[in-house]
């Protein structure tokens, strides 16, 4: 019975480091073309390096949101009574 607690557990922290990376990599992406519009890079556009820009603050949000999430049923795991 502790192998799938034990599956789960991997499987969580594996997906919760692919998002970790997901969203490093939109705002490594976002700020690489940031430089390239205001270093004058016709290839891209403003709208691009706008709509990069607003995917990699939504997705740094929603992480927030998840750490906030878990922070709070950690705190309230501890907090019950045993």
């Amino acid at each position: 019975s502790i192998a799938p607690l034990k599956a789960e557990k991997n499987e969580f922290a594996n997906l919760l480091q692919q998002t970790i990376h997901q969203v490093n990599d939109a705002q490594m992406e976002s700020g690489r073309l940031q430089k390239a519009f205001e270093l004058g890079d016709t290839s891209v556009s403003l709208a691009e390096t706008m709509i990069a820009s607003q995917k990699a603050s939504i997705s740094f949000q929603a992480l927030m949101q998840v750490r906030n999430k878990v922070i709070s049923a950690y705190t309230d795991i501890m907090n019950m009574p045993i």
